[in-house]
């Protein structure tokens, strides 16, 4: 007997139509390391971050956003070398941040070839208490 109040939503169909769609899935951040060598730091879209790793990370405490980049960059240490070694700004992660959301299509009216980040080097802003409390889901 059909349920006419329902809507049946399968999860594979809807990733496999999600994927079709996707514009941009990761975001590559390229730095110099120390030895002044280019490495790149990749996170996916903030659509596509899973679901247990921010569940994880809020059940710690702390940042969820940088905790969060932490666990789903990849290669993981890169991430930890694009913080201490480039030295990345609070403006920086939150323009990352933005790139991710945005690439994710969230944010209507940009595409991937008109991104500021891409094309500049943003300027380094002073960090501030509430610059990383932009909710993580």
């Amino acid at each position: 007997m059909s349920k006419p109040n329902r809507k049946v939503v399968r999860l594979q169909q809807m990733r496999a139509q999600r994927a079709a769609v996707a514009k941009t899935q990761y975001v590559d951040v390229v730095f110099e390391n120390g030895d002044g060598v280019e490495e790149t730091c990749t996170f996916p879209v903030q659509d596509n971050w899973p679901l247990e790793i921010i569940e994880e990370v809020e059940e710690k405490g702390g940042n969820a956003n940088i905790n969060v980049l932490r666990e789903i960059a990849t290669p993981p240490e890169a991430f930890d070398r694009l913080v201490k070694v480039a030295h990345l700004t609070v403006g920086e992660l939150k323009q990352i941040i933005e790139e991710m959301d945005g690439e994710a299509g969230t944010d209507q009216g940009e595409d991937s070839g008109s991104s500021p980040f891409s094309a500049s080097t943003p300027e380094p802003s002073a960090p501030t208490s509430s610059a990383t409390t932009q909710a993580a889901a």
